[in-house]
């Protein structure tokens, strides 16, 4: 497999959207909706279920999350009493994917969220500020029968040299995933890797478990997934055909982010929850530590795993620590700027709307938290 460093820049991008052309893609927060995540199985029917934060006096900071890897940290720092100790008063309201979060935050019933790839709609559309990445969001892949001609005609691309497939074994699949999501940036990447459009395949909209099930019983000829199914397409002798990182060039973060308000209104109070943020994600570089925290809260949410895909999915996506923003060449929100590009090509984001994408990432708390500066 290929070496990469954290991101490869934005002339990968350039190749998808060369090719890539508008296609049905649900956004958020805006005129359009979608969302990264697998649904919680005891979310209510709004999509969001309010759980305890912390308990301290004043203004209450009301704090948006996801039952994924994105959400255990912020959970983490409620149970460890960290927000008290800062003296915050955080209430912590789950959802079950990015839509109603956007839409959450745009109706300011949200302060801050902590999200995933549904973010970057919120970041162009609102009045938004991107404070701190995360977790990388290793493990995605597109998986085909290993009896598929697509596997069949093996790895032909000379600088993507783990990726198979070739333009007339793919043209025309039938590819199950959800739409407006990361995978469906993955997918109109990977076209792009043959000289094909987004017209020139068919997307069919399937959430990440309908898609798993559909697969097993004959449906579709590539399957778009994210952790846990990935991990159990594997488990089941499918062929990843591609990973995300290599069919798109970048490597992408889910993170934090806050309404523009809140953080010129309540500065103190959202540098203390990134500061709580960060405390969390050094803390969970642990690995035993963030094997059993994330056991008990994906248990806790109702989320479907193994003992051996969550060893997986902690092996796939790091937090980004002060370790990992010490890195060099690490750069806040990166990703955005590639992915911003990809949604303008395909009509997604207004084309007005894309710098303020760029504008929003402000590494400023979280550098203040780290304790380095952060580009």
């Amino acid at each position: 497999m290929k070496k990469r460093g954290y991101m490869t820049g934005r002339s990968m991008a350039a190749l998808a959207l060369a090719a890539v052309m508008a296609v049905s893609m649900t956004g958020c927060g805006g005129t359009k909706a979608g969302g990264d995540a697998t649904q919680a199985a005891d979310a209510k029917t709004d999509g969001t279920e309010s759980k305890k934060g912390s308990e301290s006096g004043g203004e209450v900071l009301r704090v948006g999350v996801l039952p994924l890897s994105v959400g255990v940290p912020a959970q983490y720092a409620a149970d460890q009493g960290w927000f008290e100790e800062e003296g915050l008063n955080v209430s912590l309201e789950y959802f079950a994917t990015g839509a109603p979060v956007n839409e959450a935050i745009a109706a300011e019933e949200l302060d801050i969220a902590c999200s995933g790839f549904a973010s970057i709609y919120s970041l162009a559309n609102a009045d938004c500020v991107w404070l701190a990445d995360v977790n990388t969001t290793g493990g995605m892949g597109l998986y085909a029968r290993s009896d598929s001609e697509l596997v069949a005609a093996g790895k032909n691309l000379a600088e993507d040299p783990d990726i198979y497939g070739s333009a007339e074994t793919l043209k025309g699949k039938q590819i199950l995933e959800p739409l407006g999501t990361a995978v469906q940036y993955m997918t109109e990447c990977y076209a792009a890797k043959f000289g094909l459009s987004p017209t020139d395949v068919e997307q069919v909209n399937m959430e990440y478990a309908s898609a798993f099930q559909a697969f097993q019983t004959g449906e579709g000829d590539i399957a778009a997934m994210n952790p846990p199914y990935s991990y159990q397409m594997e488990d089941l002798g499918y062929t990843k055909v591609c990973s995300f990182e290599d069919a798109t060039g970048v490597n992408m973060c889910d993170g934090s982010f806050a309404r523009r308000e809140v953080v010129e209104n309540r500065s103190e109070d959202v540098a203390k929850f990134v500061k709580c943020l960060v405390r969390a994600m050094d803390e969970l570089q642990d690995e035993n530590t963030r094997y059993e925290y994330t056991k008990k809260f994906y248990t806790d949410n109702g989320q479907d795993f193994t003992e051996e895909n969550l060893k997986k999915e902690i092996e796939d996506r790091k937090y980004v620590g002060t370790a990992f923003m010490s890195l060099d060449g690490y750069k806040l929100g990166e990703a955005w700027l590639a992915i911003t590009d990809f949604l303008v090509s395909a009509e997604k984001i207004v084309a007005d709307n894309a710098p303020n994408v760029e504008k929003s990432i402000d590494s400023t708390y979280v550098s203040e938290a780290a304790g380095i500066t952060i580009k």
